[in-house]
């Protein structure tokens, strides 16, 4: 049952903290040259895609609790695409960004990887897995 509260801007500042932090980092992270990793090669490409995985997940669930802290829709289609569709966008953005790190290069396999990470919150979030 939706709230009758009136929302307000620092409701949705607050609410919105955290994810922003949480892509900071995200941003920090792509800034890197050279990301840690594992020696053997096979463990060091399933390490980077894990962590892809796992960033963009995690990115999706707290965009997800803002959205619904700030929204007074009751839980709807609407609640899982547009936290959904706003990750992918600062994934695709992310990809660009790395473009300009030298060392590091765009893929849309990690935008790949990193919709795989919010894929399947989104598929646990609706009992699908």
């Amino acid at each position: 049952m939706p709230s009758s509260k009136k929302i307000t801007l620092r409701d949705y500042l607050l609410a919105y903290l955290v994810p922003t932090l949480w892509a900071g980092l995200i941003f920090l992270l792509s800034a890197q040259e050279v990301l840690p990793g594992f020696s053997v090669s096979v463990y060091d490409f399933i390490f980077k895609k894990a962590a892809h995985m796992f960033v963009y997940a995690v990115l999706y669930l707290l965009l997800f609790r803002a959205y619904q802290q700030t929204s007074h829709r009751s839980l709807n289609t609407r609640s899982y695409v547009i936290p959904l569709c706003i990750a992918l966008l600062y994934a695709v953005v992310d990809e660009f960004h790395q473009g300009t790190v030298p060392g590091r290069h765009p893929t849309l396999r990690d935008i790949g990887y990193d919709m795989l990470g919010m894929s399947t919150v989104l598929l646990y979030q609706l009992k699908i897995i």
